[in-house]
């Protein structure tokens, strides 16, 4: 796409048009800038607007608002100058910040990337870029505008990743890659929730395998988490093919394998945003106690004994570094704690077993499953081969169990006050009767109040 077919894109968006004319009618400058622009000449479009508007006339913001019938939101700080004006709305997002600088020229040189320094006047549709921005985009490289963009946000160390992991096609430019590598401590000085708005957007991107994979590679997943410096080169027993960290690296690419093998043998299960998240933090973070727990028996074979116990522990102050929320951390944390059930299951594990399990871990099982096929194919060992079909058959019965009536959430026969009636006081106690009776039900030994209320009498009266 050529700047003139851009013009004529920009006069068909609605949203556009209506700023388009606006702007002209006040005789205020208005810029749409960055990304809208670089995916049109890439032959592609979205509802992502980014937009910029001289500090003189700030109080245009409230006629775009009445225009559009939309209101924005700030974020950042002014004292900063990094406020935002935001608007988020189904499939439309609106950024709106002030110019850096005194003007649209001043503003580019100060943005991250060449391929992202382009604008358009509303006013006068006139198109604005650095030097070598068209050359970029039409190379689908990845370059900083200046030496010293990272300094102004080391934020944008991670912003190249992400750009690699949506960009079709792109490559980081090797100067990038090499001022990542030396600049790397620069990303500790940043807000944990800047952090991880980033490496969320890499993990829920078309490439997360890659994004993640270039974090090792530039150093910055070892900056980001020390926690991951003892998984290099930890040796594993014979159901693993590699050390820890690389069986963790090559996990995360094997989720997207693990999606399709469920989609061919059993049915496509749709995923919210934070579903895909949190199973792919949980691939992160299964395995970061292994290095706690190494040992070797007198065969010389390695273990590593509730490991699992150990990942929980590190992944919850990783998590509370990054200001995770208390519903995904605890989410993530669930699935970490539960991702060798599966894997342990005999050829002979019966099916109340199976039931039971599903019941305990609940609405994640679907997630639980997931986790299970992408670590067992990560897992190239001689072991881990000879149980392949033992683990593939128990995922599949799981999945069949999810959507059997009364297996996650049964509905309760008896009531604590059930309980309390043959004695007890309020206590532990009590909920380890209900989860007793509770199971049983699950595992369809009983099936009615009557049933469970005889079991109460004969088992736990006091």
């Amino acid at each position: 796409m050529d700047i003139n077919q851009v013009r004529e894109e920009i006069h068909k968006d609605p949203i556009l048009s209506k700023l388009s004319g606006l702007s002209k009618e006040k005789r205020i400058p208005l810029f749409i800038v960055g990304g809208y622009l670089r995916d049109l000449l890439l032959g592609t479009s979205g509802k992502d607007y980014d937009f910029a508007l001289p500090k003189d006339p700030s109080s245009f913001i409230a006629t775009i608002e009445e225009v559009l019938l939309l209101h924005f939101f700030k974020v950042g700080k002014e004292e900063r100058n990094t406020t935002t004006y935001r608007i988020i709305k189904e499939d439309i997002s609106i950024d709106l910040t002030f110019l850096q600088g005194e003007t649209i020229e001043e503003d580019l040189q100060r943005r991250d990337f060449t391929i992202n320094a382009m604008a358009f006047s509303f006013q006068d549709e006139t198109l604005h870029w650095v030097e070598g921005c068209l050359e970029d985009i039409g190379k689908k490289l990845i370059r900083t505008i200046s030496n010293h963009s990272i300094d102004q946000d080391p934020l944008r160390m991670l912003r190249a990743i992400r750009y690699l992991c949506t960009l079709d096609g792109f490559a980081l430019d090797k100067g990038v890659r090499e001022e990542i590598s030396l600049k790397k401590e620069k990303i500790l000085s940043l807000p944990g929730e800047r952090i991880k708005t980033e490496l969320d957007r890499i993990l829920l991107s078309p490439r997360p395998a890659i994004g993640i994979k270039t974090l090792y590679e530039s150093n910055l997943l070892l900056t980001l988490f020390p926690e991951f410096k003892g998984l290099e080169n930890l040796g594993q027993n014979e159901h693993h093919h590699l050390d820890v960290l690389s069986h963790t690296l090559l996990m995360v690419k094997k989720i997207s394998w693990a999606f399709d093998w469920v989609a061919q043998n059993y049915q496509e299960i749709s995923m919210t945003q934070e579903d895909r998240l949190s199973l792919y933090y949980a691939a992160l973070f299964h395995d970061i106690g292994k290095q706690d727990t190494y040992s070797k028996d007198e065969k010389e074979r390695v273990h590593f004994y509730y490991h699992e116990s150990f990942s929980v522990q590190a992944a919850e102050r990783i998590m509370e570094r990054l200001r995770f929320s208390n519903f995904m951390k605890n989410k993530i944390l669930h699935l970490i704690k539960n991702h060798m059930r599966i894997l342990n299951l005999s050829q002979e594990t019966k099916e109340t077993a199976l039931k039971r399990l599903v019941n305990q871990i609940g609405d994640e099982t679907p997630l639980l499953v997931f986790l299970t096929l992408a670590d067992k194919e990560a897992s190239r060992g001689i072991l881990s081969i000879q149980i392949d079909e033992i683990v593939e058959k128990h995922c599949l019965r799981i999945l069949e169990l999810i959507n059997e009536k009364d297996i996650v959430h049964p509905p309760p026969f008896i009531t604590g006050h059930d309980v309390m009636a043959l004695g007890y006081s309020t206590g532990p106690r009590v909920g380890q009767i209900l989860n007793f009776i509770r199971q049983k039900q699950v595992e369809g030994e009983i099936k009615n109040r009557e049933e469970a209320l005889r079991v109460l009498r004969e088992k736990f009266v006091t």
